[in-house]
């Protein structure tokens, strides 16, 4: 869609995101809900590891599962790709079978601003705003990329591929 007159088109760009410097909710494109307005605030998560400013993975499993990501072969790799590994992220599962859990709620425990997420329906916001494989901006500092659930994605080299093409747009590997 053409820029209306007197405008500037403005793209922007994943890639740039891990140098870009925080933007203050007065300037950024949306206002993150509070915990006491998100309808899905009370939705309970838990976290393993302690990198609270690095990326941010979530996923939806039984707990002994959860307990055993780190070890993922499939999770290692990826990492060791984008030249980080388990230490430098944090794991996020999300403790309802059916509802997101919310970003304002991550954020009270949380400073990260990218998130790659395993499974449907994991971040509120991004419930309705986005494809998988698509990565996406959220709330101006905010990064979000969807994909299939973990165990999908070990066997299926297509959706392999499809992943580490939008891993790399968000990244700028």
């Amino acid at each position: 869609m053409p820029a209306a007159e007197g405008r500037a088109a403005v793209t922007l760009t994943l890639s740039q995101l891990p140098a870009a410097a925080a933007v203050p909710a007065s300037q950024a494109g949306r206002v993150q809900p509070t915990p006491s307005q998100s309808p899905v605030a009370h939705v309970p998560f838990s976290v393993l590891g302690s990198n609270f400013g690095g990326l941010v993975i979530l996923v939806r499993l039984p707990e002994a599962q959860f307990r055993k990501l780190p070890r993922n072969v499939f999770l290692n790799n990826l990492l060791k790709a984008l030249r980080l590994i388990m230490e430098d992220v944090v794991l996020v599962n999300v403790e309802h079978d059916s509802y997101p859990v919310a970003l304002c709620s991550l954020r009270q425990h949380l400073a990260a601003r990218q998130f790659l997420a395993f499974g449907k329906n994991l971040l509120d916001v991004a419930v309705y705003t986005t494809q998988p494989y698509e990565p996406v901006l959220l709330y101006g500092d905010t990064a979000f990329l969807g994909a299939s659930e973990i165990e999908m994605l070990e066997y299926d080299a297509g959706r392999k591929k499809k992943l580490w093409q939008s891993v790399q747009r968000m990244f700028g590997v």
